[in-house]
């Protein structure tokens, strides 16, 4: 409770640059804990190289997960209707930048199946939630969401099946082999994406946050298993998850603060039309873009934006890695840059008033000096 308190402090005394950084990151984290739950493995650095068009999720796709690209469209598509405003801009504006490549699925026909099915698991969400009483307590309401979760024939996780297959039929008669499927991956995901939009109409929270990693697997079996003791730590594993998935999301606000802070500092000399605040903001909250995505993300034309990476360069802001032969800016914001020395130049550099005080007083003790009998080079020479 004093995790979530904290979370919904900082969210409401949070200034408008720290809001938008936090929808961004919390975007990235929201596709790439999807993509992790649904049993694709990959870096953070793959993800971004992904998400930019030049290079495959993984080198070895899980057959079990659903298609990439599909998922993200649809998780895209889900968040652009978001009550929170900042993140509804953010996922309708990431719709366009990405440049994923298309799912291996054979065919057009196959490719919109699977956007539709990671569409009917959100849309199936939707329902589970809507069927739950409205809870103030957000205990309470974590256990009902996994008792739901645990009865329903989608998000209940699935066991791994025996199933018998016929091998060879024509060549050896009556022959077959029993092959052991592999459990299909519980999209827990689509409950964590629409979460935070629950506990907003409960008044718990000022902006419908998605809440990744708040669904515990073991509880959702132990709903329908016959462990007993197992039943009886649920409330306290539920506790403890509900209290780091706050601890994260403040975590993250905190960077986000930490992250506009650090970018007004490096705005110094910027003039008011410049976009290169935007292309920062976009680079610290989101990761690595490539320039054909931050063209449509700015609304800028590629020689603008090759003027706006210039000067961020030159002073230092920025980070590139070249995969495939296309550029993935970062933001380099631990280096001390050019912004930063030109604001210790000018707080190290003596104003007019102050040289004006300087020479006055010179000027009294040349005259004290000069009245009491003794010039300036004697008293150079006794000092």
């Amino acid at each position: 409770m004093l995790a979530l308190g904290r979370l919904e402090g900082g969210l409401a005394m949070a200034a408008p640059a720290t809001l938008r950084l936090l929808a961004l990151r919390l975007l990235r984290d929201m596709l790439i804990t999807a993509l992790r739950q649904e049993g694709h493995g990959f870096t953070d650095q793959r993800f971004h190289a992904w998400f930019a068009g030049v290079a495959t999720l993984s080198d070895e796709p899980a057959r079990t997960a659903r298609p990439p690209r599909a998922l993200c469209e649809a998780i895209l598509t889900e968040l652009t209707h978001s009550s929170w405003n900042a993140l509804a801009q953010a996922a309708t504006r990431f719709q366009a930048a990405l440049l994923a490549p298309s799912d291996d699925t054979g065919n057009r026909l196959a490719a919109e199946t699977a956007y539709q099915d990671a569409g009917a698991v959100i849309a199936a969400a939707h329902d589970l939630l809507s069927r739950l009483a409205p809870s103030s307590h957000p205990l309470a309401a974590s256990a009902q969401l996994h008792a739901a979760a645990g009865d329903h024939v989608l998000f209940a996780p699935s066991e791994r099946a025996v199933e018998p297959m016929a091998i060879w039929p024509d060549a050896v008669a009556g022959k077959r082999l029993t092959v052991e499927r592999l459990a299909l991956p519980c999209p827990r995901w689509a409950l964590e994406l629409l979460w935070g939009a629950q506990w907003r109409k409960s008044g718990l929270l000022s902006h419908a946050l998605p809440f990744p990693g708040l669904i515990r697997l073991d509880v959702l079996r132990a709903n329908t298993a016959t462990d007993f003791a197992m039943l009886e730590e649920s409330p306290a594993i539920l506790a403890t998850t509900l209290r780091d998935a706050a601890q994260t999301l403040s975590a993250s606000l905190s960077e986000a603060d930490r992250l506009a802070h650090r970018l007004a500092e490096c705005q110094i000399g910027q003039r008011r039309s410049s976009r290169a605040p935007a292309l920062l903001e976009l680079l610290a909250g989101f990761g690595p873009l490539r320039s054909g995505q931050l063209e449509g993300l700015l609304g800028v034309s590629r020689l603008g934006l090759r003027t706006m990476l210039g000067t961020l360069d030159t002073a230092g802001l920025l980070t590139r890695t070249t995969l495939s032969g296309v550029h993935l800016y970062a933001t380099d914001l631990s280096a001390r840059g050019a912004y930063e020395a030109q604001d210790d130049l000018a707080s190290s550099t003596f104003s007019t008033s102050a040289l004006g005080e300087y020479d006055a007083a010179m000027a009294k003790i040349d005259a004290l000096l000069t009245k009491s009998g003794v010039t300036a080079d004697d008293s150079d020479r006794e000092a």
